[in-house]
């Protein structure tokens, strides 16, 4: 459970201290990345306002996990965004792209290179790009991979 303490929490791989990140990361995405490839920034925020969680992770991902981290995070690819007309919409809307016909990746692309921290690698068309079900203008979450590295983006305000 939150506690709505009005603290921001903040976690980087810069800071040199992974004992209260790693047991985060791995709640979140359901493996242990591996720590010579990990990068992340965690952002926490409870307050009277609400929430404002803002996280990035960048890590190696065994192709084998990737499954259960499909499942874990309610990940979709891009390719079955127009498919979903309860969520179609709104993804379109996230991602600007509200009045535009056609494949989203150019749109993904430039969304994702946009929010991204400078630690996470460029998404083009070398990556596979998925998003939770359901992201939303007020919460999102994107993960591009190679057959190598995950990134993760997320965004949750509420």
């Amino acid at each position: 459970m939150r506690t709505y303490d009005g603290i921001a929490h903040q976690h980087s791989s810069e800071d040199g201290s992974r004992e209260k990140s790693l047991p985060l990361i791995v709640n979140l995405l359901g493996f242990p990345p591996a720590a010579e490839d990990l990068r992340y920034a965690l952002g926490f925020y409870a307050g009277g306002c609400g929430m404002d969680d803002r996280l990035a992770i960048r890590c190696r991902v065994d192709p084998a996990l990737w499954p259960e981290v499909v499942l874990r995070l309610r990940l979709r690819s891009i390719h079955e965004v127009p498919g979903d007309t309860d969520w179609e919409e709104d993804f379109r809307w996230l991602i600007d792209a509200e009045d535009v016909a056609g494949p989203l990746d150019t749109h993904c692309h430039r969304f994702i290179n946009a929010a991204k921290h400078d630690f996470q690698d460029e998404t083009d068309h070398r990556w596979q790009i998925f998003f939770s079900h359901g992201s939303d203008i007020n919460a999102w979450c994107a993960v591009w991979r190679s057959q190598e590295h995950l990134n993760y983006l997320s965004f949750d305000q509420g």
